[in-house]
């Protein structure tokens, strides 16, 4: 698999993502203008629905919009299910590695990423089993 790069727009916090009503939880507006913007900026770059269907690895880089402070984690829920929405992989279980960055503040902010095929898995081993990263 070649490697496949895409920038989009930065995510809404998990925290702003989803929304409580009487009627239960649901995606919050913010979070499905999101998804659209990101179905839309993968269909301009060619990865709308992909649909992959093998382990992957995927590297991000997020951009912050400004200098307050950010948890990454609290990122990642939006950018998963958006790409899994623009149909680029077939359900965001299939990410088998995953690498978070912070890069420098951006104007509006945004996210770099790079999807690969993940081929490498960790056995359990003797002493401990971060010998096998190391």
């Amino acid at each position: 698999m070649k490697n496949i790069h895409l920038n989009l727009a930065f995510p809404p916090t998990v925290n702003s993502y989803y929304t409580k009503t009487r009627r239960g939880i649901f995606i919050s507006k913010k979070g499905r203008e999101f998804r659209d913007m990101c179905a839309e900026q993968c269909n301009e770059q060619n990865a709308y629905g992909l649909l992959l269907s093998h382990p992957l690895q995927l590297d991000v880089i997020l951009f912050p919009p400004d200098r307050r402070k950010r948890d990454l984690d609290n990122y990642m829920k939006a950018l998963l299910d958006a790409l899994t929405t623009s149909k680029v992989w077939e359900d965001d279980s299939l990410v088998d590695g995953l690498t978070v960055r912070r890069g420098v503040i951006t104007p509006r902010g945004m996210v770099s990423l790079r999807i690969s095929a993940h081929d490498e898995f960790i056995i359990p081993n003797v002493p401990t089993i971060w010998d096998h990263i190391d």
